[in-house]
């Protein structure tokens, strides 16, 4: 794991994290039979890890996808969202990385200059220190599934973006992006596949804020009204 040194770090770090959480959302919400998971570990901590060769391509594929629009800093939210077999809404897992710098192309590799309240050049923090927040994030991430109703069979997921406010949409051909609608204040949408339309939000659960001096994000789960009659308590 490259230190955050860089913005171009930054983002492999950030990447790197989220491929582990799409991963640990598809086994905690058991997107797929637990068998086909496999027993892994990351940032010293136990992960459970797709082993279906496609499945694995599609999220790796759908990360580097995000990878090449972050590094742009044009994105404000990244989530991976649960969807019901009729096409409804019923979980949100979001990553708002607003708060991620904004640097030229050209400064992508140029080294930041981190100060203390006086001015003065200060050290990056540790690598031990970001592997245990990383690792926070993903425990929290495990735990906070346990208050989510049971999902219904037959559920299927995809990975979109929001992007900021006048961002040029992604383009290619084939589109590794599909537009979506837009929310209301106009902010564009992109999906890797199938996002859902509605948010209809009932309840909102924050799982952990984390900042590293320029790695900076917050993430949470919006649970869709379409879901609550299943919610449970924590224990």
């Amino acid at each position: 794991m490259p230190p955050i040194d860089t913005y171009a770090n930054l983002i492999t770090s950030f990447t790197d994290l989220l491929l582990v959480s799409v991963h640990t959302i598809l086994y905690e919400r058991e997107i797929y039979p637990p068998e086909l998971f496999i027993a892994a570990r990351k940032y010293n901590h136990p992960v459970r890890q797709a082993r279906h060769p496609l499945v694995c391509q599609w999220i790796q594929e759908a990360i580097d996808a995000c990878a090449e629009e972050l590094m742009k800093c044009t994105v404000n939210l990244i989530s991976v969202n649960i969807i019901s077999s009729t096409n409804k809404p019923l979980e949100r897992f979001v990553f708002d990385v607003s708060r991620f710098p904004v640097v030229t192309a050209a400064d992508i590799h140029s080294p930041f200059v981190m100060t203390d309240e006086d001015g003065n050049e200060r050290v990056v923090d540790s690598l031990v220190d970001l592997e245990e927040h990383m690792r926070a994030v993903i425990t929290k991430l495990a735990y906070s599934t346990r208050k989510l109703g049971k999902l219904p069979i037959g559920c299927s997921f995809s990975v979109s973006m929001e992007l900021k406010k006048d961002a040029v949409a992604p383009e290619g051909n084939p589109p590794a992006w599909i537009a979506a609608e837009c929310q209301e204040d106009d902010t564009p949408r992109e999906t890797r596949e199938g996002a859902p339309k509605t948010r209809n939000t009932n309840r909102t659960i924050p799982i952990r804020s984390l900042i590293m001096g320029a790695l900076a994000f917050e993430t949470w789960i919006e649970e869709s009204e379409s879901n609550k009659d299943a919610a449970t308590d924590e224990k």
